[in-house]
């Protein structure tokens, strides 16, 4: 690539499902307003990006081939003269979507190493890049993303003091989903339910009360002294999970000041949700909401929160990737399934 050229930029390509590429696209052309930053750390989202890896997308949303992702940092190398933001060359960014490139899909377009991010590119209220602070590391930052998702999330329930919450699922949404409740509701009770061992011995360092699938009804049961969950948000991604949530939460509803069970949809599912019995679900009155994707100042929230040490990452069992080794390393995601927590993408190392 020519210096300062910025018509081309390697990247992760996925070229139909299950093939994966690291190869160089075409980029859009620079605009008077564009910005381009340079990745150096990116990830594999365990659920959008396996799911657009395994051809599961629906046809409306991407094509193939196309460039995955959206959880990506690096740095300001380009600022056009009309630019609107208030960053400048050098800047440490959150990067993230870019929804055009020049000859491929985005979808959503977090693994290239240059991203063009203007007006084209990225006109979603929520696309704008967010400078990271001096004390939070590339590292943190690129796992900054879905947190903001969690947190869009928990901001459309309403808490009351001391209320018990279900969290179901603990990979990076559902873990941060219950730490972002403690930060703002510490005197709420959060409990975990995944199947997966592994991933329950890291939901232990956030949840008050981690348990098992196969025992959760009676579990909560036994830690609520009968009554269940006030709130459940549901982060597994799992379709088959989302239709037996009944058996988690409290009944309610029956009196014009007895507030019901509110349940919260997280998740990115492959497949169609199939609910259980109406009859069972029909009688507990309880509020189901579902959001996507983030809102404007999640971004900035989280790293604050990185940034006053309030937001932990460290017990995040993270593994780091040379680029080049995408395919390797989608298909590694795969073979491992839930025993891998997170990949990430290291795209300064050659």
């Amino acid at each position: 690539m020519v210096k300062n050229d910025f018509s081309q930029s390697r990247a992760v390509v996925i070229e139909r499902p299950r093939d994966v590429k690291f190869r160089k696209i075409k980029l859009t052309d620079l605009r008077p307003e564009s910005y381009v930053a340079q990745t150096t750390i990116s990830a594999i989202s365990s659920g959008t990006d396996m799911k657009t890896w395994k051809g599961e997308q629906h046809p409306e949303q991407c094509w193939y081939p196309l460039v995955p992702g959206y959880e990506n940092v690096g740095k300001i190398v380009h600022v056009g003269e009309e630019a609107g933001q208030n960053l400048k060359l050098g800047d440490r960014v959150m990067i993230n979507e870019c929804r055009r490139f020049g000859d491929v899909c985005a979808a959503w377009g977090g693994n290239s190493e240059f991203v063009i991010k203007d007006s084209v590119t990225a006109p979603s209220p929520f696309d704008y890049m967010v400078k990271i602070p001096d004390n939070v590391s590339d590292k943190d930052a690129v796992l900054a993303y879905l947190p903001c998702v969690a947190l869009k999330g928990i901001r459309r329930m309403n808490f009351r003091k001391g209320e018990t919450v279900v969290v179901t699922g603990a990979g990076m949404i559902g873990i941060s989903a219950m730490q972002i409740l403690k930060i703002m509701h510490p005197d709420l009770s959060v409990i975990c339910v995944e199947q997966n061992a592994f991933r329950r011995e890291i939901a232990g360092h956030y949840a008050d009360h981690v348990v098992p699938l196969e025992s959760a009804e009676q579990d909560i049961h036994d830690l609520t002294k009968g009554k269940k969950a006030d709130k459940l948000i549901e982060a597994s991604g799992n379709p088959r999970i989302v239709g037996i949530l009944h058996k988690f939460i409290k009944d309610g509803g029956w009196n014009i000041d007895d507030e019901p069970a509110h349940i919260h949809l997280q998740g990115d599912y492959p497949e169609q949700i199939v609910m259980d019995s109406y009859h069972r679900w029909f009688v507990k009155n309880c509020t189901i909401t579902m959001t996507c994707a983030l809102a404007p100042g999640c971004k900035e929230q989280i790293l604050q929160w990185m940034s006053e040490g309030k937001f932990n990452t460290s017990p995040l069992p993270v593994e780091i990737w040379p680029v080049a080794k995408c395919a390797e390393a989608y298909k590694y995601k795969q073979d491992k399934g839930e025993s891998v927590f997170k990949i990430l993408f290291d795209w300064e190392e050659k």
